[in-house]
């Protein structure tokens, strides 16, 4: 299916981020030796809190996704399920309404 190749692709995507921000965060910590240690410490966890923020988003991205897609799949189902039974006159789709005469 179609959405198994898109929430790869997020992975993927998600996990060249985090390795990325892990890479930044080391070469920051390394370069700036002037800096207090705190404040590397801080740059450090606040890029690690971001990283985490950006893969829930992107796993909630995907999953919403997938949600989408499969009631988009449900109400095409439907809907030609809906047409195939007008085409071929079903006995509960071909009785005409009774009217009540007084």
């Amino acid at each position: 299916m179609k959405q198994h190749r898109y929430i790869r692709l997020i992975a993927i995507a998600a996990f060249i981020l985090t390795s990325t921000t892990a890479l930044a965060a080391s070469e920051t910590s390394e370069t700036s030796s002037e800096s207090s240690p705190g404040v590397i410490v801080k740059v450090k966890k606040a890029i690690e809190h971001g990283a985490k923020a950006t893969a829930h988003g992107i796993e909630r991205g995907a999953n919403a996704t997938a949600r989408g897609i499969k009631r988009g799949a449900t109400a095409t189902s439907n809907a030609a399920h809906k047409a195939a039974k007008k085409l071929t006159g079903s006995s509960d789709s071909s009785k005409a309404p009774s009217s009540s005469e007084d």
